[in-house]
């Protein structure tokens, strides 16, 4: 998958193998009667040293059994021996499952706990354990808790169904069990134990954010089955929304090792390339990366074609193509039931399909504030989101096919939505629209324009009044150096309206998503994005923005003098920084005292307002070390002014 995936990946769990037993003390035997014996209630108290070798009962070798059957034995017996080894209500309840096992070996039954686990005991866990019984004595082989004790990260069942443990057939020499529980408010766990005569052991588990997260299946036709981790991102956009970008984790037995060994897309090895199936088989891999799934797909079938004349000598190939047709058919079904398609089609590499979701519009609503493709659907809210995926993805589609004019157009789009004057956005639809000259969306695709900022001469601010619909959205781009002091403030009719400040990168400045007033430093000489966001009714709104010129005491002094010309109602903004405590006095004169004096720290608390109060001049002691913006403020004419600031 995408070196961008690896990235954004943000999975709840991480498969992990354990290979360890954990087993709890074996109580007395007890020899099962022909009498149903009533469900006892969970009096005892587990011992707090599961981990103590259970007692051994010698028994004369049990009678032989063929597969599939089992014994008829009271197992409300068994169910007793299991309970008084546990805590008072420490589950809702227990199940016995009989197991088949190979003709002549002894009988088998998994007795493992089921529903809710005890939570007021943070250490109880849910549990199997495996028992036999020999001359109509149970005996317990093994015991195994499902906890993560191992210090792998995965997430321990809190909830197992009756259903949930189930055996399975891997090989015959050992015994398979799967385990599929549930966590937390929505997730779900599954592990593959695997039994060995003696000991339970945990071959293979995972944990995520939706239940159903393993499964067996044969993925090479060799008749043997691999364990299939779901790891899928349930958090393309939120939970609920439901657009999931699908990971997979294969695992299959190594009998000879006695391990489960994770399988990977890899290259043929250069020893292999004077095969045929060489070139297919590798460029099979480099599409697959970039989640270019049909191409990939045709690609290791020809691999596969060759190689059955010209054999490669190793499972390599096999392996690639089990792997590619899982992802392949996994998209297709995801591309069948997902929410917001266009996206999904992109994570599929289906760009034909993307294309044919944009082709509904015109080219002034696909490039706009407000584009369709977003607004009134489930991404609605994550525009930025939207953005980086689909810049991960358009970057690696690239870079595998060069000549894939829809992923062009697509990483033009999103650019668009990061910084609507990227001149990478214009570059990128000329290369559409050369690759398919014949696309109605290629021809003459000018998106609209960001508003530009831009200060009068010698000015260090501007305000920009606009108007606002319902959810709308205006954007504004300015630009300014490397380590600036940029101040954004927004007023308007609607308390909702709020402000969106990002770098060229799309990134959010300072982390700050929304808000009406922002201030920071400015991190690198490039255009910054501002985006005006409508609340629910239509309003006007005043941006102004601010580069303040910072004033500088010289060495050893305590006071500075500034002077500057306003045309009338423009200002002028200055910064400086100073510490709590200390007392600050600031004058501004002027011909006919008509240039007034704001004062704003850092913070946003103000502490003069020349418009409100009329005052040209400032004293008192400062309440936080921080900076603090002076602006001078012009009024009904132009005028020159002084500004002196003392601080001692």
């Amino acid at each position: 998958m995408s070196t961008f995936r690896a990235f954004l990946l943000i999975s709840l769990a991480i498969l992990a193998f354990v290979g360890c037993q954990t087993a709890a003390p074996t109580p007395a035997p007890i020899i099962p009667t022909t009498t149903a014996v009533p469900t006892p209630t969970l009096a005892a108290v587990k011992p707090t040293t599961p981990a103590a070798t259970a007692a051994a009962t010698v028994a004369p070798t049990p009678t032989i059994v063929p597969p599939t059957a089992v014994p008829t034995v009271n197992t409300d017996d068994l169910l007793a021996i299991a309970q008084t080894v546990l805590p008072p209500n420490a589950y809702d309840g227990l199940n016995v499952l009989p197991l088949t096992v190979p003709q002549g070996e002894r009988p088998l039954w998994v007795v493992h706990s089921v529903g809710v686990r005890d939570y007021s005991d943070h250490v109880l866990s849910h549990f199997l354990a495996i028992y036999t019984i020999e001359n109509g004595v149970w005996q317990r082989l093994a015991w195994l808790d499902l906890d993560n004790d191992s210090g792998d990260v995965y997430a321990a069942p809190d909830y197992l169904f009756e259903g949930g443990v189930a055996q399975v057939s891997l090989d015959d020499a050992n015994i398979w069990l799967t385990v599929e529980g549930g966590v937390g408010a929505h997730g779900g766990t599954f592990q593959l134990l695997r039994f060995d005569g003696a000991a339970l052991h945990i071959a293979a588990q995972a944990s995520n954010a939706s239940p159903g997260v393993g499964s067996l299946a044969d993925l090479n036709d060799d008749g043997i089955l691999e364990a299939v981790m779901g790891m899928h991102d349930y958090y393309v956009f939120c939970y609920a929304c439901g657009v999931r970008y699908l990971n997979f984790q294969v695992f299959a037995w190594d009998a000879a090792n006695q391990r489960m060994n994770e399988i990977s897309l890899q290259p043929l090895p250069s020893s292999q390339q004077d095969n045929p199936a060489y070139q297919p088989a590798n460029r099979a891999v480099q599409l697959a990366q970039a989640d270019l799934w049909d191409d990939a797909l045709a690609q290791v079938a020809e691999a596969q074609r060759l190689a059955a004349a010209n054999p490669t000598g190793d499972a390599t190939l096999d392996w690639d193509a089990a792997l590619i047709r899982l992802y392949h058919d996994a998209w297709q079904a995801e591309q069948e039931q997902t929410p917001y398609p266009l996206l999904t089609r992109i994570f599929a590499g289906d760009y034909a399909g993307a294309l044919d979701i944009m082709r509904g519009y015109a080219n002034e609503q696909i490039f706009s504030a407000d584009t369709p493709l977003i607004q009134d659907t489930v991404a609605e809210g994550f525009d930025q989101w939207v953005a980086d995926y689909i810049l991960g993805e358009t970057d690696a589609a690239i870079a595998a096919r060069p000549d894939l004019a829809a992923a062009y157009y697509l990483r033009a789009w999103a650019a668009f939505l990061q910084n609507p004057v990227n001149p990478q956005i214009q570059t990128d639809l000329a290369q559409a629209a050369a690759l398919n000259p014949g696309e109605p969306l290629f021809i003459q695709v000018t998106p609209p324009t960001a508003n530009r900022i831009q200060f009068a001469p010698g000015a260090t601010s501007a305000e920009i009044a606009g108007q606002i619909e319902p959810q709308g959205i205006d954007v504004y781009v300015l630009r300014a150096l490397a380590g600036q002091r940029m101040a954004v403030n927004l007023f308007s009719t609607d308390d909702s309206v709020q402000l969106q400040l990002q770098d060229s990168g799309g990134g959010w400045l300072d982390g700050q998503v929304t808000t009406t007033a922002w201030l920071g430093t400015l991190p690198e000489t490039a255009d910054t994005v501002i985006r005006v966001l409508g609340g629910d009714i239509a309003a006007d709104y005043t941006l102004r923005v601010s580069i303040p010129a910072r004033i500088q005491f010289a060495p050893g002094a305590i006071s500075a003098a500034v002077q500057g010309d306003l045309n009338a109602y423009e200002s002028d903004d200055y910064i400086l920084a100073a510490r709590a405590g200390q007392t600050m006095t600031v004058n501004i004169t002027s011909a006919n005292n008509d240039v007034l004096l704001t004062i704003v720290g850092a913070d946003g608390v103000p502490l003069t307002n020349g418009l409100m109060s009329g005052a040209t001049s400032w004293t008192g002691q400062l309440p936080v070390t921080q900076d603090y913006i002076v602006r001078a403020l012009g009024t009904a004419q132009p005028a020159n002014y002084t500004l002196d600031v003392t601080i001692e």
